[in-house]
């Protein structure tokens, strides 16, 4: 019997996604507007930058993962990661929020990059190290549940910075990303450096020494893992591009640029009031029908923006449909991390060998490709269609807008909805797989 992990404990190991997703946030939902209309770079060179970066990224988390897997040391081997990563996060927060007004795509290059890295060295020892804390189902729905509320509290924190009475006005410019980046440079190491402190390390098995190929092979062979990609990168692209393009339809669309902040606090909120609910859910349904049914939601509340008008008239709408969105993507922030520990579980009983680090850094490589290729390609297109952040729209750029805002999200995430019911590991099989696992560990 897999022994319960105190709630309390839980919830320091969960302190580090609150600071983590402020960080986060701005990548796909603000950067690409804020450079654009407070910086040198072009929509185009931004588009490109969000696609380039991300080669980083394809070339460095799987190492990461491979590395922190292989780590052997008195603090652990996930725990050095994530400290340094926290450092290196830190010092590319403050270059990529505070840039000069002349800084091009080569700032945003270098900045983004080193977030990444950063990102990759904390995140990714992490959510291995989430999974190690506890195999057992329900439990881990628990953990993956706590993160995300902590990243939803972030969320709430980031968003309720530009409200504050000290700025004159609530719409997010220069000395508004400078305020952000020093909160998040004294919380991120504060909250690291609980989680490290007070919760010990999970208990891994003894791993074989496997190395960078036979992991990738892994990979290649485990079925769940296929069907699960498949389901997370088109509700993950959908996502991209939606973020990206969020505060362009908002602001340069609709007309309420002034209440983004506003928008995005109650979408926030929802989306942390609905996380317990949802956890429910998913412990009476199972994690993968509760993704389905999640973003499958979102294609609905996603349509119903064609409706909101111009102007004024349209806050009162879209503070209804950020509370239905922020309720319904509630689900995507917990279910697929949880999802991702039944998968490596799975892996574990096939092989006997625990590749946690090495299954998360492709994860998260899947995470963030899906953002830099939504947002990019939608800005992309954008730059294609002759759409201008600062100028007037009209005609085919301003019905473009539309399209890529609307019509992108709406088919990927009813694509993910569909793929994220043929998911194989169900709590019956997950048990099945945890007893296999704890009987071998016995036998060694």
């Amino acid at each position: 019997m897999t022994p319960r992990i105190p709630s309390s404990r839980i919830a320091l190991f969960a302190l580090p996604a609150l600071p983590v997703m402020m960080a986060h946030i701005p990548v796909g939902a603000i950067i690409p507007s804020f450079y654009a209309k407070h910086t040198a770079a072009s929509m185009a060179a931004i588009g490109s930058v969000f696609l380039v970066s991300r080669i980083f990224d394809a070339m460095i988390d799987p190492v990461i993962g491979h590395m922190s897997d292989r780590t052997r040391g008195p603090f652990g081997r996930r725990k050095p990661w994530v400290v340094a990563g926290a450092v290196v996060m830190v010092l590319a927060v403050w270059a990529l929020f505070t840039p000069a007004p002349d800084a091009g795509a080569g700032w945003l290059m270098a900045a983004s990059m080193a977030l990444f890295l950063g990102w990759g060295m904390l995140e990714i020892p992490y959510r291995a190290w989430s999974v190690e804390l506890s195999r057992d189902y329900a439990e881990r729905t628990k953990i993956s549940t706590a993160i995300a509320v902590m990243g939803a509290l972030g969320t709430l924190l980031f968003m309720a910075i530009p409200m504050l009475p000290i700025f004159a006005s609530s719409e997010i410019g220069p000395q508004t990303m400078m305020f952000m980046a020093v909160v998040i440079a004294v919380l991120l190491p504060a909250c690291v450096a609980l989680a490290v402190w007070r919760v010990p390390e999970g208990d891994a098995l003894p791993e074989e020494r496997s190395t960078g190929l036979e992991a990738i092979r892994s990979l290649a062979k485990n079925r769940p893992l296929f069907i699960f990609v498949v389901t997370f990168i088109f509700g993950g692209l959908g996502t991209g591009a939606f973020t990206a393009v969020f505060y362009l339809f908002v602001d340069n669309h609709l007309g309420i640029g002034d209440r983004f902040a506003m928008l995005y606090v109650a979408s926030a909120a929802a989306n942390l009031a609905g996380m317990p609910l949802w956890h429910r859910v998913m412990q009476r349904i199972g994690r993968h029908r509760a993704l389905a049914l999640s973003w499958g939601s979102l294609v609905f509340v996603q349509l119903a923006m064609l409706a909101v008008p111009k102007g004024e008239a349209a806050f009162v709408p879209m503070i209804g449909l950020a509370l239905a969105f922020g309720f319904a993507e509630a689900a995507t922030k917990v279910a697929p991390y949880a999802m991702v520990g039944d998968i490596v579980d799975y892996e574990t009983w096939r092989s006997g060998i625990d590749r946690s680090g090495s299954y998360f850094s492709f994860m998260i490589l899947i995470a963030k490709l899906n953002f830099a290729i939504g947002g990019g390609a939608a800005f992309l297109l954008l730059g294609l269609i002759g759409y201008s952040a600062t100028g007037v729209n009209t005609g085919f750029a301003a019905s473009g807008l539309i399209a890529v805002f609307v019509g992108l999200p709406v088919l990927l995430w009813a694509a993910a909805a569909v793929m994220a019911t043929r998911f194989p590991i169900t709590r019956k099989r997950q048990d099945i797989i945890r007893r296999r696992i704890e009987s071998r560990t016995r036998a060694i």
